[in-house]
């Protein structure tokens, strides 16, 4: 019998988010002993160190092997499973994905949610890998943006815009920077977010998808979203959001 805690609890130390998926099907083919092919493309990787040593997890797929019997994605994608599918499939989402968002005074909670899940639907990222929310430091007492934080269970980081105006971004804007003093609010606040940076010192950001600017009919006001991947996920720690 293998002793191990199981596929369905595998991202629960690690904070991440518990995707799509066949999990009873994917449970039962592991449970007999059935190879499972685990594609592993962000997040931590301590798990694997504690497989018990008669596990049926395939982490690196060898040519010469039969077809596996199932499969464990762990990504910031939002794979769609076919419902009559025969192949059992289940995702796990690390919360490596930050949120830069730019909007004007008095923006909705509706209306920001509404833009970033729209940003993440057509670039086919699962919300559950949103690590948090960042944005320019005069926004921290924004309305919407701390009722949807609240709401979401995400973080909310802030940044001062002498450190967002020294983040090379593809889309920096003129007229932004002499509103507010940076080029960049969505596209900077999401790279510092993502690196953790402290400072202006340069390094290669990791932006996954530049400035989107979403209108909603019939709501007022404008909101920018850009998203960055961060190296390792964002844990939530009691008490801290």
């Amino acid at each position: 019998m293998l002793q191990w805690p199981g596929i369905d609890v595998l991202g629960v130390p690690f904070g991440w988010t518990r995707g799509e998926g066949n999990w009873t099907a994917v449970s039962a083919a592991i449970a007999r002993q059935e190879p499972v092919e685990v594609i592993q493309e962000v997040g931590c990787t301590l798990w694997q160190e504690t497989l018990p040593a008669n596990h049926p997890l395939i982490l690196e797929w060898p040519e010469d092997l039969k077809t596996p019997k199932a499969r464990v994605w762990i990504s910031a994608i939002q794979r769609q499973f076919a419902p009559d599918s025969q192949f059992p499939k289940v995702q796990w989402h690390p919360r490596v994905l930050w949120v830069g968002v730019g909007c004007g005074r008095g923006i909705s909670r509706r209306v920001v949610e509404t833009a970033i899940a729209q940003v993440c639907q057509s670039h086919h990222f699962a919300q559950g890998a949103i690590a948090g929310i960042a944005t320019l430091d005069i926004k921290a007492d924004e309305v919407g943006l701390l009722e949807l934080c609240q709401g979401r269970h995400w973080p909310l980081k802030t940044f001062p815009s002498e450190l967002l105006k020294s983040v090379t971004v593809p889309t920096p804007s003129k007229g932004v920077a002499q509103k507010i003093g940076t080029p960049s609010v969505a596209e900077a606040a999401a790279i510092v977010a993502a690196q953790g940076w402290t400072s202006s010192e340069e390094t290669p950001y990791s932006l996954l998808v530049p400035k989107q600017i979403v209108r909603l009919e019939g709501e007022p006001g404008v909101v920018t979203v850009a998203i960055a991947q961060a190296e390792r996920e964002y844990i939530e720690r009691e008490g801290k959001r």
